[in-house]
């Protein structure tokens, strides 16, 4: 009789929680796991409190050397995979190995983007952050710098800009659009937080433009418009990511921005199932397909996956945008889409972050869709289940504007916390137009593991 076997392609949080779930949910067939590194499952998100000294380096490889053999897990490491063969089921390598599959996972995240600036790709001072050696050299960097540019506000341009503040580099953290974090960041929020980095002596520019670099005896020299330039010793790369999903032909599975996967992450192709980063899943706040390239969302969408290809019926409801993040001593919080492209949305914003926090929630139709919290982040986890739920705020924004306080805010979630968390778990729509999904098998926790 034929062995099964499964192909992980990947070694993050959705690949490894998938083999995981797998061989939990019985499965006792072959089981294969490849990836382009030759290191144990690397957490990114850790990095920066690595950077910070918070955590020793160790702590990044959550999963560790031994995961693999507790697992039973072939391994095909420094080997990266090179095609997909979706008809006939089989996977091709590098370095010329042939894998036939009977399930399939891609699972192999995302990398750096990297900004088509003169001189950026091929400079050995330009630093994209993504990988556990890409960490390591900005680690061992740290020691001597005195100057840095940080390419991009983003979450990690921001945690970059702070760790190399608290070591007394001048920093300079640059980006081309008009505020900090404009992807997930109201103005006010975004305001704020600049004003905060400036206070501890990061330069912000915003709305401007890195025109070329070239190497030099100290490092690197940037060229700004209006011909100013400005010596560094290196750039720091925190422009973004983009799904590894190079080696997929879009002719045989349905790809957008990335992989598109129903609720229970199987891809158009059947037997095929894609999970984090490389995948497009359903966002129950906009009800659309999206990216969500979150370690937590990955971690789930694995284990669904694990489940599903071991033969247990599982389904994944969605989620939506989230993350948490210290900056020096204040906290930032970002839930949902605070920026939503529609018409009738409604913003109030209130507090000030010095002081009792600040807060800033949209709205559209009287239902939450998306929240921003500096300092007042012990609200984020049931706002967070007001937007899963959709539950109606309608009644308190006709009254007076007195609820709308932190205070009024969390008396309001407090008094109806019993009525929008009935709804967490309902089942939502099938985003292929199936019945509702099932909930056997769904991991209810919030832990990013």
């Amino acid at each position: 009789m034929k062995t099964e076997r499964i192909v992980i392609l990947g070694n993050g949080g959705a690949a490894t929680h998938a083999a995981q779930a797998a061989r939990n949910s019985g499965f006792s067939g072959e089981l294969h796991m490849v990836s382009d590194t030759d290191k144990p499952a690397f957490n990114p998100m850790l990095s920066p409190y690595y950077l910070k000294g918070i955590i020793p380096w160790e702590a990044c490889f959550p999963f560790g050397h031994s995961f693999y053999t507790q697992y039973d897990i072939t391994c095909h490491f420094d080997n990266p995979v090179e095609s997909l063969d979706p008809v006939n089921q089989e996977i091709g390598l590098s370095k010329g190995t042939k894998l036939p599959y009977d399930r399939c996972l891609v699972a192999t995240g995302a990398s750096p983007v990297i900004p088509p600036v003169p001189g950026l790709r091929d400079s050995s001072a330009a630093y994209p952050l993504r990988t556990a050696t890409s960490v390591q050299n900005l680690a061992k960097a740290l020691f001597s710098v005195k100057k840095v540019i940080v390419l991009g506000a983003s979450l990690v341009g921001l945690k970059v800009a702070e760790v190399l503040s608290k070591r007394a580099v001048k920093v300079i953290l640059l980006d081309v659009v008009a505020q900090m974090l404009p992807r997930g960041a109201h103005p006010s929020s975004a305001a704020y937080l600049r004003s905060y980095f400036e206070e501890h002596g990061v330069e912000v520019r915003l709305g401007c433009t890195l025109r070329g670099m070239e190497g030099s005896s100290e490092g690197v020299t940037c060229q700004f418009p209006d011909d100013i330039i400005e010596e560094a010793d290196f750039v720091a790369v925190c422009t973004g990511v983009r799904p590894n999903i190079d080696f997929i032909d879009p002719g045989l599975v349905d790809i957008q921005q990335a992989v598109l996967v129903d609720d229970r992450m199987q891809t158009n192709r059947q037997n095929l199932y894609a999970a984090g980063d490389v995948s497009q899943g359903y966002n129950l706040s906009s009800e659309k397909q999206e990216w969500l390239g979150t370690w937590g969302n990955a971690c789930r969408q694995g284990r669904i996956a694990g489940y599903n290809m071991a033969g247990r019926e599982a389904s994944y409801p969605g989620s939506i945008p989230q993350n948490i993040s210290p900056f020096f001593d204040w906290t930032y919080a970002q839930l949902g889409d605070v920026q939503p492209q529609k018409d009738h949305i409604r913003y109030v914003a209130l507090g000030d972050p010095r002081k009792e926090g600040h807060c800033v929630l949209a709205f559209e139709e009287g239902v939450l869709v998306g929240a921003n919290l500096i300092n007042c982040s012990y609200l984020a986890g049931k706002l967070r289940q007001t937007i899963i739920s959709k539950w109606n705020w309608g009644p308190y924004l006709e009254k007076s504007d007195k609820h709308f306080t932190l205070q009024g805010i969390g008396n309001i979630l407090n008094n109806e916390s019993q009525s929008f968390s009935a709804f967490l778990y309902a089942s939502p729509r099938s985003t292929h137009g199936r019945e509702p999904v099932s909930q056997k098998g769904f991991y209810h926790g919030n832990s990013c593991r």
